[in-house]
Formats: structure tokens, sequence, C-alpha cells
């Protein structure tokens, strides 16, 4: 604060510790305090750099007025060697007392809308304290809330050293995104100086946000005009920013709500610069950057570097699950770089695939689980209903009768009502999000056998088979039944020229299709792993179900 009056020190000090009242703030200005003044904070003892960074410009008294309510850190403080310290300020005693001094300011000439490269513009320092007060009084004395510094609804944030968000912040500060659009419905629209979108500023923002808010985050922008598939000036949508920044929960959102022909969109004139071949390069990079940091230095992964890998691999994964795949032939293979970027994303293929078996046994238990419960519940109590056999002399009212597994197989049928085939078809999409072959011919398996279960079975035992004892003539041998085959391929011998098969074979048939295609490996089976991969040998056209009344083959129509 050096240059200033003793007076206007007083002002600038008094505003960022909180020790004024509305009179003793009109009072200083009157004495020649001047509330245009500029002030930087300083850690104690520490030497001001020569070139603070963009997140240390000096601020005015009137935003060291504002406060945090959350106690968010929202200014900076220059520490040893121009490093920045997130600070936080003391809090107003009301917020009424808050609004009254920067009425008073700003009636005694501070400057409501200076922005430049040396101050921090107000409604800005508003925005980033997530002081709805502020920004309302702002805004009611007219705050320029358009061609400031920086689109004004774009994501706060205080580099690095910021701690992550609270979910109290989150909250005030998604109400005032909220209040700005009413403000001016336009402002979700705008673009920085350079020529990005708010969505392009949400793939750089650090990752210090719930995936809630930036879903809510981005729905409120989207739905005001931001284009989520807009291309900055170099020619990347917000879909390659998300991949080359590590932008996880963007990355996730976009995937959702864009197609696959999206997924795949190269950067003109360059179609083989895919977000996945984006993705692939920065993890690549990231990953060469610290077996340097390892090799030459010594130092071992630190959090920081862990969080970062893992970040990168989860957007090439969402990428792939998205329908990325296709980008995979994009990716050219001249040179040892091309090479290994293809191979980054040709590892995290096989893991996408992987997870494919453990998600399928969820969505399917998933959705008969409902049947299960209430029929377990039901084969229990239907032998203790009481009932009327006839007339006298039976008695009456008397416990019903059953056969063995008679109940089971009632309360089995009258559990049928409850199994859900549109949650597991959902279920799958949450997981494999955007179309793609792979996603079709899954769904498809989960449907048929979803349905199947539920209303072609006696039992849940049918179901899941497994190690049981059947008699045979005098003795009772141990066999082992395999799960529910409702699959039948056509033309591959058996009852009726069709073989049954399993929804865990048709799977993997699918897998296989994928690694065939992309030349993939570690795909793991997971299942029958004593058997080669012949039991899931078949065309697509040859899938299908036995009708259960006229006995013939029906297509299932999976291409």
């Amino acid at each position: 604060m050096g240059g200033v009056s003793p007076v206007t020190r007083q002002l600038l000090e008094g505003c960022a510790r909180r020790t004024f009242t509305v009179g003793q703030v009109a009072r200083l200005i009157r004495q020649g305090a001047d509330p245009r003044a500029l002030g930087r904070l300083r850690v104690h003892g520490s030497i001001p750099g020569r070139a603070p960074s963009w997140q240390n410009r000096r601020c005015s008294c009137l935003s060291f007025a504002i406060d945090s309510p959350t106690n968010r850190p929202f200014l900076v403080a220059s520490g040893a060697d121009d490093s920045q310290v997130p600070v936080v300020l003391p809090q107003w005693s009301s917020r009424q007392l808050q609004r009254d001094i920067l009425s008073a300011l700003i009636d005694g000439g501070a400057d409501i809308n200076a922005d430049d490269f040396v101050e921090q513009p107000p409604i800005m320092v508003a925005i980033r304290a997530g002081n709805m007060t502020a920004v309302e009084a702002l805004l009611a004395r007219q705050a320029d809330v358009r061609g400031i510094w920086g689109p004004v609804m774009r994501l706060p944030h205080l580099g690095r050293a910021a701690p992550s968000a609270t979910r109290e912040y989150e909250e005030t500060l998604m109400s005032i995104y909220r209040r700005l659009v009413q403000h001016d419905s336009t402002l979700a629209a705008e673009r920085s100086a350079g020529g990005d979108s708010l969505v392009h500023e949400a793939a750089v923002a650090p990752s210090i946000f719930s995936q809630q808010f930036i879903d809510q985050y981005l729905t409120l922008i989207t739905s005001h005009g931001a284009d989520i598939t807009a291309r900055d000036p170099v020619g990347y949508t917000p879909l390659h920013v998300a991949a080359l920044r590590g932008s996880a929960f963007l990355a996730e959102w976009l995937c959702r709500r864009i197609t696959a022909v999206d997924v795949n969109r190269g950067r003109p004139p360059q179609p083989h610069r895919t977000p996945l071949a984006v993705a692939a390069e920065a993890l690549d990079g990231v990953i060469r950057a610290q077996q340097h940091q390892q090799q030459q230095l010594g130092e071992a992964l630190g959090e920081r570097d862990t969080r970062r890998i893992r970040q990168h691999k989860t957007i090439i994964q969402t990428l792939l699950r998205s329908g990325a795949a296709p980008s995979i032939a994009l990716m050219p293979t001249a040179t040892e770089w091309d090479r290994r970027h293809r191979q980054v994303v040709v590892t995290e293929h096989a893991t996408v695939l992987n997870e494919v078996p453990g998600v399928v046994m969820w969505v399917i238990n998933g959705a008969l689980a409902p049947q299960r419960d209430h029929s377990m519940l039901l084969a229990r109590l239907l032998p203790l209903a009481p009932h009327h056999d006839g007339a006298h002399p039976h008695p009456s009212p008397s416990n019903m009768a059953f056969g063995p597994h008679e109940a089971e197989a009632i309360a089995w049928k009258i559990g049928a009502f409850l199994h859900e085939p549109p949650a597991a078809v959902a279920a799958i999409d949450q997981y494999l999000i955007g179309e793609s072959v792979l996603r079709r011919r899954v769904r498809a398996a989960v449907g048929h056998f979803v349905k199947s279960a539920a209303t072609q079975t006696s039992s849940n035992r049918e179901v899941v088979g497994g190690t049981r004892y059947q008699q045979q003539g005098d003795k009772r041998v141990k066999v082992t039944v395999p799960p529910l085959q409702c699959f039948a391929v056509r033309g591959s011998g058996g009852q009726k020229g069709e073989k049954m098969t399993g929804v865990r074979e048709v799977v993997h048939k699918a897998w296989l299709d994928e690694v065939a295609k992309y030349h993939l490996v570690g795909v793991v089976k997971g299942f029958n792993e004593h058997l080669d991969d012949q039991d899931c040998q078949c065309e697509w056209g040859q899938l299908g179900r036995i009708d259960r009344q006229t006995g013939l083959f029906v297509s299932l129509g999976i291409e």
C-alpha cells in the first residue's frame, strides 16, 4: 500500500480488517482518503516481487470491503519468492453493515467498474467470494457485468493453492450465477477476449468443484446460450479442452449430452485430432514428465502427480464409454510418438472392456432384485396362508399344502410383475454412455436376459444355476446346472439345430468383436476360463430365442 497518504492507508486497512462503521468511512473520505486507491496483500516479512501474477492484482477499498460468508479464500497475498498465498479476510458483523459500507464507498467516489490489469473488478471479487450481498449491492448500483476482464460468469479459482470448494460455497456460488442470468440472460453466451466460451473456460478451471456443482453450472449456462460444441480460435471444442486439461467432470457431463459424431470430431483441418487423441497425448505427456522427474531428480510421485494421471486415464475411459472407439482408427502410427499415444488408448480400452462383465451382472441383479426379494418372502408366507378346502369335514380355515418347490414357483411368477426391464437398459446406458455397436449389443442382450429370467423361468435357482442334487433312479447325484441359457444360436447343432447359450457368452462375443476390430490385448474372459472362446463364437444374425409356444427360432435382431 505504498505511495498512499496515511488517511487513505487507514481506509484501505480498515476495509480489509472490518474495523469500520459507516460514519467512520464517510469521515475518512471527507478528510481526504481516496476510495479509488489500490492496495495489495502481502505476507508479513515477505519482499514484494517485481511482477505479481494476475491473481494478485491490486484491489480497491471496494474490493477489500467484500468478505466471504463461507470463509472461502478469495484473495491472495504475495509470499516469499512471489508465491501466492490464499487469504481469508474477517467477516463483517452483519450483512447489512457490509451493504452500508459498500454504499458509503461508492457514494464517496469508489470506482464500481474499475477493470484493467492493475485492479480486480469488484463484481468479480464478490462472485469469487461467494458473497450474494455484495453482488446485489453492486448490481443495484449499476455495476458493469459485460465487457469486463473475463466473462463475469466464468468459474472462479485462485490457482493450485486453492482448497476444494465446500458444499456451502458451491450452493452460494450457484445462487449467484442464477441471479446473474436473471439480471442478464445473455451473460452465459459471452466469450472471453481470447474467443473462449464459458464451457471452454470451465475446462481449464482447476478441479476444486464437485461433479454435482459442475453439472448444475453447465446445465445453467448451456440452457442460456452457451454452446457445448462450439470451437475456440484454434478449432478445439470444449471436449477437446477438457481432454487436454484433465477436466474429468466436464468430460463426463459433455459426453452424456453430445452425439457420438461430436465425440469423434477432429480439429480442422486435422480429422485425427479428436478428443481421444488429445487425451492420449496429454496422458502420455504427464507420464513422461513424471518418469523424467523420477529418473533425473530421484523424486517419487506425489499425490498431485498420481491424481493427474488418474484424471487423464478417467477421461480416456469416459471417451471410450461414450463411443470414441472409432477415433482409434484415425490415430496415426507413423512415428514412435504416434504409436505410444495409440498404445495408451488401447490399454485403457481394455480396462473399459474388462469392467463390462461386472457392470452387466450388477445391472441384471439390480433389475431382478425386486422380484427376488418379494418372491422369497411370498414363498415363505404362502404355506402359512389360511384357506378353505371345501365343505365339512374339511377344516376351515387350514394351511395351504404345496409340493416340492411349488410355493417357490408360484411366488416367482407373482414376483415377475416387479421386474424392471427399462431400468436394466437405463443402467447400461449409465456406463456405456454414447451410441456404439458395443452398447447396442450389450443393451439388447441384457434386456432379453432380464425379460426371460423374470417371465420364462420358475425360480431364481433356474436363473443363476449352480451345483445341486438331482434324483437319478435310486440315487441322489450332484450335478452342475449352468445359468439360464435363453439365447439360441441358429445352425450350431443341438435341439432343432440351435445351440443354447447364456448372457455372459453373448456379452463376451461383443468384447471379442471389439478386440478384433481395434487389435486390443489384455481383455479377460472372466468365466468358463477352462474353455477357449469357441463357446462365444457366432454371427450376430444367428442369435435369437426359442418361442415357447411354437418351439421355433425367433431372431433377436441384434446386429
